[in-house]
């Protein structure tokens, strides 16, 4: 039995929409710079090999895709329930619940991953502080960020985001350097196929490297919950 999607937009009224596009859009490019790619890409290569790229192609097809459809379906009904209230109204009120309940679970973990990895971080710089003791600071500083209002959270993540951006482009712009203007030989494409080959792993590998691909993209969704 489905609902009325007017039903369902007059019982989420009451969130105030004070967070502006340039701060929406860096939100959800930054949510899928994170621990999924700075971290979760050794995971990756070490599934994949050379082909990662190509887990990463497949990973980020499927999220182009996946946000597209909500795209269209956030500009046909705009709603701080998302796709939480549009289960609920094209399926049935369960599904709605149950999808609102697993993307709640599917955050509170990606939340753990996150602190668990700037322990994991911190360590290269301060080897002698025990991770657990940056992970409590962290979630303390995460759980104050989230505490504010909403137009200074918007300010940080923009900000924070930003970062994020600046410095992936960066890596890239070296990375390129190292790989075509370097002269060392270490480096380059034809490491692509050396040792064991483009898939060392085979098809198995890559496929597990799509998984934590997709696992990277995490919280691009989050533009359309937020708005």
């Amino acid at each position: 039995m489905t609902r009325e999607f007017s039903d369902i937009q007059t019982r989420e009224i009451g969130l105030q929409k004070t967070l502006s596009a340039r701060q929406l859009s860096m939100i959800a490019l930054g949510g899928a710079i994170g621990t999924g790619l700075f971290l979760g890409s050794k995971f990756a290569i070490g599934f994949a090999g050379p082909s990662v790229i190509v887990s990463y192609m497949i990973g980020g097809a499927i999220a182009l895709m996946l946000m597209g459809v909500l795209a269209e379906m956030t500009v046909k009904h705009p709603t701080s329930g998302s796709f939480g209230a549009y289960a609920e109204h094209y399926l049935n009120p369960l599904s709605g619940f149950l999808v609102r309940y697993m993307y709640w679970a599917c955050i509170v973990l990606a939340v753990g991953t996150e602190v668990t990895a700037v322990g994991e971080y911190m360590q290269l710089w301060f080897p002698g502080v025990p991770p657990w003791i940056w992970v409590v600071l962290f979630s303390a500083a995460l759980i104050g960020v989230n505490a504010m209002n909403v137009k200074n959270f918007g300010t940080l993540e923009y900000w924070f985001s930003a970062i994020k951006v600046f410095a992936i482009i960066a890596f890239v712009i070296v990375a390129a350097w190292l790989v075509f203007f370097s002269g060392d030989g270490g480096y380059g494409v034809h490491n692509w196929t050396a040792g064991e080959g483009f898939m060392p792993n085979g098809l198995t590998g890559m496929w597990f490297a799509v998984i934590v691909s997709i696992f990277s993209y995490l919280s691009i969704e989050m533009i359309a919950v937020a708005a």
